[in-house]
């Protein structure tokens, strides 16, 4: 595994995240993602993240790395209340880290992200509430996913956000002008998840290709119509560059997320030791 600094902060070039625990892509053996996890840290992930609205993903991943916490760091986010509905307001989002470390089973997070915009609340009563929450060491950095170039600067003008967590891959190439050059004009970390473009870019998925019940990708934009199609043009040219390397689809997917500038870490979203 390489691994990339940012501030304090060291990384392995790829994460895992634990998106999968909200059964998006449909239900999980809860046993074997454990294992998962654990085998991730054996092969030097050290980078993992999670959030408050993946069903029971805290508590699962708090009691897995709890003999190895110490040499890893531990991402989660805040601001998802039900369904659509946000809440960034101070109290909330207060109450919300307490909670998280108690389902984490530590005394700090590494890197607390605001998940999507809460228009009602003010970005200055955000930041306040993360630079106190740094001050009191409940959190080592705060940042920001899920927002427009417009608010991330926002969050950089009253704050000191660390990184942006956005989606990138060869088949969704938007932050690669919208975000990415932000990140350097502001020396914040990029990272980067849905690198293998939810798995189109892996080669398993194919023209009528049937997902599982209650899988997001029934009615993701980039499985439907045209963007599917494309995706799938992007997938073959990827699996030709992986062939002359002698390397996988997903391999060649995750490189090329990782040779954007600014990208610190590659999220992944393995649920099984054979899937990762």
């Amino acid at each position: 595994m390489n691994y990339r600094e940012c501030g304090s902060l060291r990384f392995s070039e790829v994460g895992v995240g634990c998106y999968s625990l909200a059964e998006v892509y449909g239900r999980k053996d809860l046993d074997e993602f454990a294992r998962m996890i654990r085998r991730a840290y054996e092969l030097g992930v050290t980078f993992f993240d999670t959030a408050d609205a993946y069903g029971d993903a805290e508590s699962i991943l708090g009691r897995v790395v709890r003999d190895f916490r110490g040499a890893i760091h531990i991402a989660t986010k805040v601001g998802v209340v039900s369904g659509a509905s946000m809440d960034l307001s101070p109290a909330r989002v207060k109450r919300a880290c307490e909670e998280s470390l108690t389902r984490l089973g530590t005394d700090y997070i590494d890197l607390y992200q605001v998940h999507f915009d809460d228009p009602k609340t003010p970005v200055e009563d955000v930041v306040g509430a993360l630079e106190d929450l740094v001050a009191s060491g409940k959190i080592r950095h705060y940042g920001v996913g899920h927002l427009p170039a417009e608010k991330i600067a926002r969050y950089v003008e009253v704050g000191r956000p660390f990184s942006v967590l956005m989606e990138l891959s060869a088949a969704a190439r938007d932050a690669r002008s919208k975000l990415l050059p932000v990140c350097r004009r502001h020396r914040m970390a990029a990272i980067a998840f849905s690198t293998t473009g939810r798995g189109i870019l892996t080669g398993a998925i194919r023209e009528g290709h049937v997902f599982p019940d209650g899988d997001i990708r029934h009615y993701d934009p980039l499985f439907q119509r045209e963007q599917f199609r494309s995706a799938l043009r992007v997938a073959a040219r990827l699996a030709d560059v992986g062939r002359r390397y002698g390397k996988t689809p997903a391999q060649a997917a995750i490189a090329w997320v990782l040779a954007q500038p600014g990208v610190v870490s590659a999220l992944t979203g393995p649920s099984s030791v054979p899937h990762l």
